[in-house]
Order: structure tokens, then C-alpha cells, then sequence
């Protein structure tokens, strides 16, 4: 009879834990589904729709144009935004080098971009480009202060958000300019590339106009400036007309 009552009592209990396991599941469960309810509502709420996007770090470009560009539509849920999408976008005008968005609070996305800085105006007889210093076209037009550079009348120039190999004789120029030493770079007075094998620039000299340096193609910049160097230095204020620095080991000098 003992043996009943414990086989009974043993009964009882593994009902009543089946009988708590369940009601434990049920109340997960409940839990569960009560927060995905409240995440939705959160989630399609005005508490965190998209109201403001601002803009950082422009000079050049309209913040509206980078508003634009990345595409974020107010009232979007900031929980939905792919912003890692809109910086792609952002990155693809042409004048960004850089960009950054970030939620400022769950209303509010920032866009702050890192403008490209332009080294070169690019013309071949009428308008021209400005390019930077990795070799973007940033967009099309003038700009004082920057190193001319003249390619063949008739040379159709790259559009802006191409890159100078488009144009070799540009690619080459462009690789000549960056690669001079400092102290050249500084002198040049602007940059004629007749083709990607004849590179010509004219350097400003302490008296009279600027004189002619023919370097050809954009290799052995290094030798082709140490050339350029010891003439220099061997001139001193004479004036010449040219300075031909094609082969460096043997510059030639004409008066």
C-alpha cells in the first residue's frame, strides 16, 4: 500500500511539472510576442521617424545636393535606415572624397563629407576641368590660384567623377605634378602636355618670364628633377629659354 501511494505521489508530481513547464513556455511565449508587438509599434511610431538631416563639412557642395544624393526619406523609421547605403551614394559625386553619416538621437541623421581639394585646372582650347590630387575630375570650370594645365586644342577633356588615365597625356601631367619635389612644384607656372610622351613646363625663374623645361614622359621624375637642380643652381639669375631634362644625365641648356 506504501508502494501505491509513492508511485502515486511520483504521478502527481511529474504531472504538476509538466503542467508548470507548459505554463512556462506559454508566458515565454506571450513575452516574446508582447515585445515584438511593442518593438512594431515603436518601430512604425513618429517617436522614431526620420525628421531632420543635417549636413557637415560642405564648401563647395549644396547641402541639398548631398541631401539629395543620399536618399533618405523624412519619415522613414531611423531603425530601418541602411545608412552605410547612403554614404555609398553620398561617396559617388564627384567633389566628396569622404563622407560620414551618423544618428545625432533617434530623430536626427548627420551627413558630414570630406570634400576633394582641386590641384589642377585642365583645358584644351575651351572650358576645362579641376582635378585633385588622387586624379578625380571634381567638376567642370575654373579656378584661380591652381596650376594650369594645357593639354592639345581639341582633347576631349573627362567628365567630372572620371579619373585623368581617361586622357593619357593628362595622366601624365598630373603624374609629373605630383611626383616633382616640393620646391618645383611651387614654381611651376603651368603645365603643357603635348601627349603622354612630350610633358613641357614652364618654371618661374627669380628674374624675367618663366622658363621651358621640357621633361618628356612621366618616369625617372626623381633623376629628371635632380637634373633640373644642378642647372638651376648653375644659371643662377641668367636667363635662358630652356632647360631639357629628357635624358638627365645629359640636360641641355639654351640661351
Amino acid at each position: 500500500m506504501a508502494v501505491d501511494e509513492r508511485i502515486a505521489e511520483r504521478r502527481r508530481e511529474v504531472r504538476d511539472e509538466a503542467r508548470r513547464a507548459r505554463l512556462r513556455r506559454t508566458l515565454t511565449v506571450l513575452g516574446l510576442a508582447a515585445l515584438l508587438a511593442a518593438g512594431y509599434a515603436v518601430e512604425r511610431s513618429s517617436l522614431v521617424a526620420l525628421s531632420e538631416i543635417q549636413v557637415g563639412g560642405t564648401d563647395r557642395l549644396d547641402p541639398d545636393a548631398v541631401i539629395a544624393a543620399a536618399d533618405l526619406e523624412l519619415g522613414t523609421s531611423t531603425l530601418r535606415l541602411d545608412l552605410g547605403e547612403a554614404e555609398r551614394r553620398v561617396r559617388a559625386l564627384p567633389v566628396v572624397a569622404d563622407v560620414e553619416a551618423s544618428r545625432v538621437d533617434p530623430l536626427t541623421v548627420r551627413i558630414t563629407v570630406v570634400e576633394r581639394e582641386p590641384l589642377l585646372v585642365v583645358s584644351s582650347g575651351s572650358g576645362g576641368v579641376l582635378v585633385d590630387g588622387d586624379g578625380v575630375v571634381m567638376a567642370e570650370g575654373s579656378e584661380d590660384g591652381l596650376v594650369p594645365v594645357l593639354l592639345p586644342t581639341g582633347t576631349t577633356l573627362p567628365a567630372p567623377g572620371e579619373r585623368v588615365g581617361e586622357v593619357p597625356a593628362l595622366a601624365a601631367a598630373h603624374r609629373i605634378h605630383r611626383q616633382l619635389p616640393t620646391e618645383l612644384r611651387q614654381r611651376i607656372a603651368r603645365i603643357e602636355a603635348h601627349s603622354a610622351e612630350e610633358v613641357d613646363v614652364r618654371l618661374r625663374m627669380p628674374v624675367g618670364d618663366p622658363v621651358l623645361v621640357h621633361l618628356g614622359r612621366a618616369e625617372r621624375i626623381d633623376e629628371k628633377a635632380r637634373a633640373l637642380h644642378a642647372v638651376l643652381a648653375d644659371i643662377g639669375d641668367v636667363a635662358v629659354s630652356s632647360i631639357d631634362v629628357r635624358a638627365p644625365a645629359t640636360p641641355v641648356v639654351r640661351s
